[in-house]
């Protein structure tokens, strides 16, 4: 199997880059010359992805909806192909926030998401997972409970492994 992560250098992508090691996956981020609001990039990761099984969209953007645009694009590059492709959401799209809130952005982004993400069970399938806190480098200031980068990975490790037994579309997680 052949395993694509966006945003593989830190927090939940690094956990799945270095937990899927043995399928030698692939990482692009910033780091390595990646940038996904960059279109040039997003083309680029997909010319390289074209003959992958699995991409998983991790990496997100405050300076655009990158994140959903790469979403897009490899879904329509793997367009009838027996793919699979996991988004990496939020579960902060199931609560209101106040207007003035610093992640109001951030809840449109991946309510955008969300959206595009419904339905797309096949050809290639979307698995997208709606994620609680996760106690990643980006939360740090906040004192909430939080998710283990562990849990995540045993939850796409599990959507892998069972993928011919159910089509979980979309998963909700929190604390």
């Amino acid at each position: 199997m052949k395993i694509a992560i966006t945003g593989h250098t830190r927090g939940i992508g690094k956990a799945l880059f270095d937990y899927f090691v043995s399928y030698t996956p692939i990482g692009f981020s910033r780091r390595n010359g990646y940038d996904i609001d960059q279109i040039k990039n997003r083309k680029e990761i997909i010319n390289q992805c074209i003959d992958f099984d699995v991409f998983i969209n991790n990496a997100y953007s405050n300076s655009g909806n990158s994140q959903l645009y790469m979403l897009q694009e490899m879904h329509s590059a793997w367009q009838d192909q027996d793919k699979l492709i996991i988004n990496i959401s939020s579960r902060i799209t199931d609560f209101v926030l106040p207007p003035s809130s610093p992640e109001q952005l951030y809840q449109t982004h991946k309510k955008e998401q969300d959206t595009f993400c419904l339905g797309k069970i096949k050809n290639p399938q979307i698995f997208n997972l709606k994620l609680g806190m996760v106690d990643t480098p980006r939360v740090s200031m906040y004192n909430h409970n939080k998710l283990a980068v562990e849990d995540v990975v045993k939850i796409v490790s599990f959507v892998l492994d069972n993928r011919d037994a159910y089509k979980i579309t979309t998963l909700t997680v929190g604390l």
